[in-house]
């Protein structure tokens, strides 16, 4: 489903180069959950980036369900992004002047479905997070991890084929977190694959695989039961 092949990403300011990725190597099959961790300025946001076609890698290739995303334009690569990955942020993203319902919709007035189509997206989804009778409620009016679980729907709702976590527990208490890694795991036994940057090794080892990313390497891998290879510096 998705594979990097030797995938590096430098920046270059006042002609001193940074290297963000060195010759990344990385496969994963359709039901996978993956956690990524490392420590600051390890790569590991540049690498969700470039895995969620927001940047570009300065070399290698990227093929996502067999097609290279890397000689693909600017627009290309946007048609790729919104057909086929969900976004969950730290921060939630969500619009403060719109209900849960209108929340949810937001990504699916893109795709031109009819308003029938929507509905009942939305209504399923914000079901499966468990916010069903909630959804004419604000974003202010609910907790952290309620926010989250609108977050998680908004993302389900697209029908993607993998979903992008960014540290989706980084502003949650333990408990709040438990239960959205919980979701999380609910969410990928259904079928979706996962790819989730996280700070926290106790969330990362509820992953099928783990992926260690220090200097712009993969450094460390824990296997448990999946799908993931990934060759690197060990």
């Amino acid at each position: 489903m998705l594979t990097m092949n030797k995938i590096s990403k430098s920046f270059i300011t006042d002609d001193v180069a940074t290297h963000a990725l060195r010759d990344i190597q990385l496969h994963v099959n359709e039901g996978d959950f993956v956690s990524v961790t490392g420590p600051s300025g390890s790569g590991k946001t540049t690498f969700l980036n470039i895995a969620g076609l927001l940047e570009t890698s300065t070399s290698g290739e990227y093929l996502l369900d067999g097609e290279d995303i890397t000689k693909l334009n600017d627009s290309g690569r946007s048609r790729m992004r919104n057909q086929k990955i969900g976004f969950i942020f730290q921060s939630f993203n969500l619009i403060p002047d719109l209900n849960l319902f209108d929340n949810v919709d937001v990504p699916l007035r893109y795709r031109g479905l009819s308003a029938s189509e929507r509905k009942q997206r939305i209504e399923y989804h914000l079901d499966q997070v468990g916010l069903a009778s909630r959804m004419k409620h604000l974003p202010s009016q609910l907790s952290g991890g309620q926010q989250q679980r609108v977050a998680i729907a908004r993302a389900l709702a697209t029908s993607p084929r993998f979903l992008l976590a960014d540290e989706p527990t980084g502003n949650l208490d333990s408990q709040m977190a438990q239960s959205v890694m919980s979701l999380l795991e609910d969410i990928n036994k259904a079928g979706t694959t996962i790819l989730m940057v996280t700070h926290d090794p106790s969330l990362a080892a509820r992953a099928k695989r783990q992926i260690y990313i220090k200097d712009g390497h993969v450094s460390e891998l824990t296997n448990k039961n999946s799908n993931l290879h990934v060759v690197g510096e060990a």
